[in-house]
């Protein structure tokens, strides 16, 4: 049985009705006139033909008594016009249609009784293009292997090396008994495992203790506080290889520059409202740790939490604070890999479901951060579906509990598509945080320009 991880079963209880957790992207798709008959079936054939090769079509099924991991398993019917939705209309769709869509659903949480994905097909897209909203929960992969779905469903030919697991069907799963003979076998030999961990356990604790590895407090803002259940979303793209060359100009790595625009274009917007704190803003954000061996779906992410350098004037000395903030959160990383790579424990399900319900009910913060930065890595390549190329591949963001802002960004192709989530409750004008984030990558572009040859 494909059993559920720990910290995959983590993002399940993370979510609430005011932070759904799926990841998802917009895709946007050319359709050239001569094609555009029959288009959209085509594309819904694709897709159709293309979800067995993804980990898609499959269900939870919860352990007996908690006692162990939920799994994943077969279902034995899926009806596929509730997980494909075609929308078409006279009138099509524009832009700002397709944002405004974006925003109700992205807050309608998926039913982990059914197969965990929901796909919107869009006909008529600025005059005949299509586009896809494509949304998965979080607990069947992280952003890197969302993107492993999407080249899954795309017309990427298939990669050898991603494996998908076969799953038993509902009625094949053993009886309660079976189950907790079988689990309390496979528990005695983890601990055995868990022995030989202990030393490098040990030696990641040592290193915790290092004092530079103290990192900044979040400050409290007038933008903190609890999420309200409504959003406001926008996309930009800027040129990739453009911003690759002001990174590496500026002696940075794409990262660390989209860090240091995120946190000038928020640095320049609580000057606006009158609430810049004297302590840097931090981020909530994640770091891949995926190897070969643990496959493509789960999650491997470790959270990291750098500071922005809100609190310096200066653009140079912000990016430079921030890939110091950055190299102590890599640092980091090796023991937050140890604590969070640990088998399953017996009635870890069922414990970690109860500490969440006290979390909600005492309304204790789970996660620290102002807000979110994520750079997602996309495809290099040109990618189409059903033979229409894809023009974009714009994320759309989940808001954590807590924030009011999150910058997701990805490669596609010769683009760097970016997609913000707000809280409109607590920024009213995500229009104002999409131009104060041209202005900032404008000023950082400036100063490459400025460096000698």
């Amino acid at each position: 049985m494909e059993r559920l991880r720990p910290d995959d079963h983590f993002l399940i209880l993370l979510e609430g009705d005011e932070t759904p957790m799926h990841i998802g992207s917009l895709l946007v798709l050319q359709v050239p006139p001569e094609q555009r008959s029959g288009s959209v079936d085509r594309l819904r054939s694709h897709l159709v033909e293309r979800l067995p090769s993804t980990p898609l079509l499959r269900r939870l099924e919860r352990a007996p008594l908690g006692f162990d991991s939920d799994v994943w398993v077969r279902p034995d019917h899926v009806d596929l016009d509730q997980h494909i939705v075609v929308h078409q209309r006279e009138t099509g769709y524009s832009p700002t249609d397709l944002h405004r869509f974006v925003e109700q659903h992205v807050m309608v949480r998926l039913d982990l009784r059914l197969p965990p994905f929901q796909i919107h097909v869009f006909d008529q897209v600025e005059g005949g293009d299509l586009a896809l909203y494509v949304r998965v929960h979080h607990c069947v992969a992280d952003g890197v292997g969302f993107q492993t779905i999407l080249g899954l469903l795309s017309d990427d030919d298939p990669d050898p090396s991603v494996v998908i697991p076969e799953l038993v069907a509902a009625p094949e799963l053993p009886d309660r008994h079976q189950w907790l003979r079988a689990s309390s076998t496979r528990f005695r030999l983890d601990r055995e495992r868990q022995s030989e961990r202990r030393v490098a356990r040990r030696a990641a604790i040592e290193a915790l203790r290092d004092p530079t590895l103290e990192r900044s407090v979040t400050p409290t803002l007038s933008l903190s506080g609890p999420t309200s259940s409504r959003r406001a979303y926008a996309t930009l793209t800027l040129p990739f290889d453009e911003m690759l060359t002001v990174a590496r100009s500026l002696g940075a790595t794409l990262n660390d520059l989209f860090l240091a625009v995120a946190g000038t274009t928020v640095r320049s917007y609580l000057i606006e409202i009158d609430d810049l704190p004297a302590e840097p803003l931090t981020t909530n954000s994640a770091r891949s740790y995926r190897r070969p061996e643990h496959g493509a779906f789960g999650n491997r992410i470790v959270a990291i939490h750098p500071h922005l350098a809100t609190h310096l004037a200066d653009p140079t000395e912000r990016l430079r604070a921030i890939q110091a903030s950055m190299s102590v959160e890599r640092r980091r990383t090796e023991f937050d890999e140890a604590l969070l790579n640990q088998p399953e424990i017996p009635f870890g399900p069922a414990v970690r479901r109860r500490r969440f319900a006290d979390r909600r009910s005492t309304g204790t913060s789970i996660l620290p951060g102002n807000i979110t930065v994520s750079n997602i890595p996309g495809p290099r390549h040109e990618r189409s579906y059903a033979g229409f190329r894809q023009l974009s591949n714009h994320p759309t963001p989940l808001l954590g509990s807590g924030r009011a802002l999150n910058f997701t960004a990805r490669r596609n192709g010769a683009s760097f598509d970016i997609g913000l989530m707000a809280d409109p409750d607590k920024i009213p004008d995500i229009g104002q945080i999409c131009d104060l984030f041209r202005s900032a990558y404008g000023e950082y572009r400036t100063l490459a320009e400025r460096q000698p040859t």
